[in-house]
């Protein structure tokens, strides 16, 4: 397998310059130093709105005019300690109220209001707003294949220190005639999670990626997120067609510096992946692979070599076929070469 990073190549400039100065510096090892209090916004809502908020917190299950559900959290690296999680969730283009663009673009799209509210538990267990934001996004799909029945995902995201929050999403028309609220949790570790161990983030599938203004507050985003100055469209469904290869991205936290002192840190990770069926069986192996920043994109080619060999084993010829359709584990292990750490994850994903 050629060690090619064919979306990272393209954007190595932009990237090391930009995004990691937004993010965690090159060498990502555990600053011994503890994260400086922020000042955080003081939350300030539409009684209304806050009322919603409030009705369906202990439960996690609230009033839903325009029904859209939190999936999952893709957690990520940040400035100053910081982790940046991104929120995804889905909704119906009918449900959240797509229209024929007033331009006369041939785009649908939305104007919604969105409100985050962020919660911790304070001694006695009772949550306790801690940050708010407000904020009116015009969400736009192409109206050639629209389809009222749908469903698309969506992201928002942001720094945030480490602790356990509750974190409430309320979207509503401009008018406000329709509400509807969804609520998730996550405990984001502190550095000490990745003291002594590699602490890999999620791997996923990343089909394009581009320099964006940062956002400044949480900001929804549809079919893509950002993270500091890139804009990361993924594979949400890990679905991919036959003889696609497998682009993937993940980051990896808590490996030393090969020398701390240089003026620009670098790390010494290796890489091993092995494509496996749903009952751990090895189906596609790769040379191991080096990285030199805890960024780690890699194009996996899914072709299968198959060999003919004769009764004394004696290969008499070799074909490569496409990975056939079904349901695989990706199985990632990573080595940090300088102290000997390792760490293992592993990502699920469908040929078609």
């Amino acid at each position: 397998m050629r060690a090619s990073r064919t979306i990272a190549a393209a954007l190595t400039t932009f990237f090391i310059a930009s995004v990691l100065a937004v993010s965690v510096q090159a060498a990502p090892a555990v600053q011994n130093k503890k994260p400086e209090p922020k000042a955080t916004a003081k939350p300030s809502m539409p009684k209304e709105i806050e009322a919603v908020i409030q009705e369906g917190l202990t439960a996690r299950q609230g009033r839903q005019d325009m029904p859209f559900s939190f999936i999952k959290t893709l957690i990520l690296p940040a400035r100053d300690n910081s982790l940046y999680p991104v929120f995804y969730f889905k909704g119906k283009n009918s449900d959240l109220g797509y229209a024929p663009s007033l331009t006369g673009s041939g785009a649908m799209e939305t104007t919604l209001n969105a409100f985050f509210e962020f919660f911790q538990a304070d001694a006695t267990g009772a949550l306790k707003s801690k940050l708010g934001y407000k904020t009116q996004t015009v969400l736009t799909t192409d109206g050639t294949n629209y389809s009222p029945d749908k469903e698309d995902w969506y992201t928002m995201g942001l720094a945030m220190p480490p602790g356990k929050y509750t974190i409430a999403l309320v979207l509503s028309t401009p008018d406000m005639k329709k509400i509807s609220v969804a609520y998730t949790d996550i405990a984001l570790p502190g550095p000490e999670a990745y003291e002594t161990t590699l602490w890999p983030t999620d791997p996923i599938i990343v089909t394009a990626m581009d320099q964006v203004d940062q956002d400044q507050r949480p900001t929804i985003h549809r079919g893509f997120f950002t993270w500091g100055a890139a804009k990361v469209v993924n594979n949400a469904a890990y679905e991919i067609g036959a003889g696609e290869n497998l682009e993937i991205l993940f980051f990896v936290l808590g490996a030393a510096a090969k020398d701390p002192a240089a003026p620009r840190p670098t790390l010494d990770l290796e890489v091993n992946y092995e494509v496996q069926s749903q009952d751990g069986k090895p189906v596609i192996k790769w040379t191991p692979q080096s990285y030199e920043l805890y960024l780690v994109n890699q194009p996996l080619p899914l072709f299968q070599t198959i060999q003919k060999m004769d009764e004394k084993g004696t290969v008499l010829s070799e074909e490569k076929k496409p990975l056939g359709a079904g349901t695989y584990n990706l199985a990632i292990t990573i080595t940090d070469k300088v102290t000997g750490k390792k760490a293992d994850t592993k990502m699920a994903f469908s040929v078609k």
